[in-house]
């Protein structure tokens, strides 16, 4: 049983008989999520357990939650996990609890529901107000009148009058590239190996045009990053050459970048001197990324990881880029942001390559999946459920089907 969870996990049987104190930070946290899953307790509580994990990970975890006899309690930002393994959703909005029946996109349907008719409400009661002030009365008297005509307060408390219902959005956008002639970068008769390291890649030889929409796949360690690095030039291969096409702007995520940002300047000061933005200007980008306003004025090194990862998405709206290289950017999102990351890279006009382990972005953004295996890259035939499959079937297990 503990080597069916590690293997899941990504641990290989060298990996499986190796000391714990030899691991990096991100393996030791699988550990203690192996641990907290091979003692089964009575209630399993899970904050962001997808964070440090690679996709073949979660798609493991996300199946074989799927058949968990017990309590489970997920604070999660993939939404596709939330959909395929919970069937209770706790919201926490205005400091009370709320509680939904089903996954979470049925509370997703149940709550925008929920906020139109409170929109109602809310309008109902301010016209209400309005025609009291018009008919001469003060508005203590106005307000009062229109708080005990509120029959839904069941409660004992005094009655309130409704605010207005908060809406929360966040709209990401990439400027759209002018058009390049293909190929516009791409890797020729490429060896790379990390020094003293076994060879990573062997004649890795591809191109990427300004229609591709690419995820790259594969499980730990395989290499992903290191494609990615190579791509953008960051790193040199041992042999052969990344070309590119010499017009080509790239635009770079990683969360190692957002943590090297300039650390004493604060997040408006950082856009206004790269890009010479105007004060505003350069506000109102971060508000577009959902960068809260109080934030856009302190140093970034008090901002949290989240926030940061906002700074460095407005940054690469700002640089105008005609490839989007992305490595895990949903890591510190929220799940509006997520979705409005898929809505931004749907409308975007240039090239996308991405590693992440977020099924719902891989799906929602119709990449096509490259799988990094046997030192090279490879189209895979077929789409995600075809992947999720070969992956579960590699290790035994089998493809449990949402029954929800």
């Amino acid at each position: 049983k503990a080597r069916r969870i590690l293997a899941g996990l990504g641990f290989n049987p060298e990996m499986q008989n190796r000391q714990t104190k030899k691991f990096s930070g991100g393996w030791r946290m699988r550990v203690s999520l192996a641990r907290a899953l091979f003692m089964e307790p009575t209630l399993l509580m899970l904050d962001e357990p997808t964070n440090h994990l690679d996709l073949n990970a979660v798609i493991w975890l996300n199946n074989y939650l799927q058949t968990w006899k017990k309590t489970l309690l997920i604070v999660s930002h993939d939404q596709g996990f939330l959909d395929d393994v919970c069937t209770d959703i706790i919201h926490l909005d205005m400091q009370k609890l709320f509680y939904y029946r089903g996954n979470y996109m049925t509370f997703k349907k149940m709550y925008q529901q929920k906020q139109k008719e409170l929109l109602k409400q809310y309008e109902k009661q301010e016209k209400k107000l309005k025609d009291l002030k018009a008919g001469g009365k003060s508005t203590k008297q106005a307000e009062k009148q229109t708080k005990e005509k509120n029959p839904d307060e069941e409660s004992n408390e005094a009655p309130e009058l409704l605010k207005r219902p908060k809406e929360y959005t966040v709209k990401f956008t990439f400027p759209d590239p002018p058009p390049l002639a293909p190929p516009i970068l791409g890797l020729h008769a490429v060896d790379f190996s990390y020094e003293g390291q076994k060879p990573l890649f062997r004649n890795l030889d591809f191109g990427i045009d300004m229609e591709s929409r690419i995820c790259i796949v594969g499980p730990n360690g395989v290499g992903k990053s290191t494609l990615l690095l190579l791509l953008t030039g960051k790193l040199t291969p041992t042999r052969g050459e990344m070309r590119k096409n010499h017009r080509l702007k790239v635009g770079f995520f990683n969360q190692q970048y957002a943590d090297q940002l300039n650390m004493q300047e604060t997040a408006t000061e950082y856009l206004q001197r790269n890009f010479n933005l105007p004060y505003q200007d350069a506000r109102k980008c971060l508000g577009r990324f959902g960068l809260e306003s109080h934030a856009h004025t302190i140093q970034i090194c008090k901002l949290s990881g989240g926030q940061k990862a906002r700074v460095v998405f407005a940054e690469l709206a700002c640089r105008e880029p005609d490839v989007l290289i992305l490595d895990e950017p949903t890591n510190n999102l929220d799940i509006e942001s997520i979705d409005a990351l898929g809505d931004a890279i749907n409308d975007y006009k240039g090239a996308v390559i991405i590693v992440s382990h977020d099924a719902r972005l891989i799906t929602e953004t119709n990449c096509h999946l490259w799988v990094v295996e046997d030192q090279s890259v490879n189209q895979i035939d077929g789409d995600f459920e075809d992947y999720k499959r070969e992956v579960l079937e590699a290790l035994g297990e089998v493809l449990r089907t949402s029954q929800k």
